[in-house]
Parts: structure tokens; C-alpha cells; sequence
């Protein structure tokens, strides 16, 4: 769970990137039950969703919030991004990628801490990638200078036929260090790492893993992905944007 420690001005949370398949488990059969008791054992303060929503029968995002005991934010639509946290999200805004490609957007605030948080969903193919990373580069989203406090950019990024190295221009954006070992995709037998996370700003990582129990390979095609990570002093950040501002009585961009 989440352990503020004021003093130190920093806060450590447990993060979950998850692809629950709209809830079809490795046999194509809907099983919402399994997906929130991956997401329960994990223990997690915040989980960034891809693939919600079924066409063969009714999955609510809201049901699956209450079988894990988080509440749960964005929009329900087949296939789209949603957050389930245990502490409140702020400034939800969805940015389409073109091509089918989704990203979901948050600010999560906890004692003297903000983390942008961006759910991202991108396209198995190739050009439409290509396309939407460039989409994600834009200043109308990851390298938008109004977000200056730790951020967080996690999930599906589609299979690996094409390094997303990319992404390290986005403004210092790197790959989260751990798990060493990140293949998650196929859930049964996994080969690649579909489902990544990356990272900017004060906030680092204290452990992580590939969930690999057997109910995960059960679950979903994906095997989840979790991390604990540790913010620092994010705030401090917004307050000197802020004192700028006002002192030059011109209008800066700061942490929306």
C-alpha cells in the first residue's frame, strides 16, 4: 500500500499495468472473476487498465472495481484505458492515437506528492505504431511542458517488431529498471515484453515483477506487470513553477 513519509517528502506506491483481454481468459471464455483476483493478490494501490469491455457479454468497469476494492476511473468503451486506485485521480482526459490506438489521462495526488499518469493501448501494427507514438510524442501529450511533476507512462505498447526507443525523446522518459526479466506476452508461454512501463521526473523504482502465478496465465494473454516506486518532492517542483509565474506576471504552464 501506499506509506507516505512526510518527513522525507517522499511517498512509495505499488503500481499495476494490466491488458485484461475485456476479461476473456487464454481460452477465450469471459471470466471477469479471474482478472480481479490478480488484481486483489497483488495488493496494489493503483492499476492502469487496457482492454476493457466486452462484446460478449456485460463487464462493468464498475462491478470490477468493487470486487478489488478500488475505485475506478474513465471512460467504459470496448477495448479503451481505465484506472482503478485506491486514492483519488484528478484531470481525466482521453487522447485518441489514431488507428485505434488510446491514451488515458490522470493526476493522482497523496499527501505532498502528484504523479501524471498516462495509460496508453498502441496498435500490433507496425506503420499505425509508428503513427501513434508520434501522436504520444506531440506537446499535446507526453512532451506537453505543463506536466513537470513524476509521471508515469504504462501500458499495451503492442508487439516488439519495432524498438519503441522512440520514446526516450519524450522529454527523459525512461523504461522502469526493473523486472530485469519483462516479457509478458504470451501470458502461457511469454516471449516479449508487450506491456512496459516508463518513468520521468522524481520518482524511481523499488522493486518489480511479471506476475506469472498460474490464475495470471489463466486471466488474460498478458501477464501483468507490477511495480513499487517512490516519488520525491514533487510538489516542490510545482510551487518554484508557480513563484515564476508570479514573478513575471507571465503565464508558465504548470502541473494541471
Amino acid at each position: 500500500g501506499c506509506c507516505p513519509d512526510k518527513g522525507r517528502g517522499m511517498t512509495t506506491f505499488r503500481i499495476m499495468s494490466y491488458h485484461i483481454n475485456g476479461l476473456l481468459n487464454a481460452s477465450g471464455k469471459l471470466t471477469p472473476e479471474l482478472s480481479a483476483k490478480v488484481i486483489r493478490a497483488q495488493h496494489v494501490d493503483l492499476v492502469l487498465l487496457q482492454g476493457i469491455g466486452s462484446a460478449l457479454g456485460a463487464t462493468s468497469l464498475k462491478l470490477l472495481s468493487e470486487r478489488v476494492g478500488l475505485n475506478h476511473y474513465g471512460p467504459e468503451t470496448e477495448g479503451g484505458c481505465a484506472f482503478l486506485s485506491r486514492f483519488p485521480l484528478h484531470n481525466i482526459q482521453a487522447s485518441p492515437l489514431g488507428y485505434g490506438g488510446r491514451c488515458l489521462r490522470a493526476d493522482l495526488d497523496w499527501a505532498e506528492e502528484r504523479v501524471h499518469l498516462f495509460n496508453v493501448s498502441l496498435s500490433w501494427d507496425l506503420w499505425q505504431r509508428l503513427e501513434q507514438v508520434r501522436v504520444l510524442l506531440s506537446e499535446q501529450i507526453l512532451n506537453n511542458p505543463s506536466f513537470p511533476c513524476a509521471t508515469i507512462v504504462a501500458g499495451d505498447f503492442g508487439l516488439p517488431l519495432w524498438d519503441l526507443g522512440q520514446l526516450h525523446s519524450a522529454r527523459d522518459l525512461k523504461r522502469a529498471s526493473l523486472p530485469l526479466w519483462r516479457a509478458n506476452y504470451p501470458g502461457r508461454f511469454p516471449l516479449w515484453g508487450r506491456d512496459r512501463i516508463y518513468l520521468r521526473g522524481p520518482i524511481r523504482t523499488l522493486a518489480g515483477e511479471v506476475i506469472r502465478t498460474s490464475l495470471a496465465k489463466m486471466a488474460s494473454p498478458h501477464l501483468p506487470l507490477v511495480l513499487d516506486v517512490e516519488t520525491k518532492e514533487t510538489r516542490k517542483i510545482l510551487k518554484i513553477k508557480n513563484s515564476a509565474r508570479i514573478a513575471s506576471k507571465h503565464p508558465d504552464p504548470v502541473c494541471g
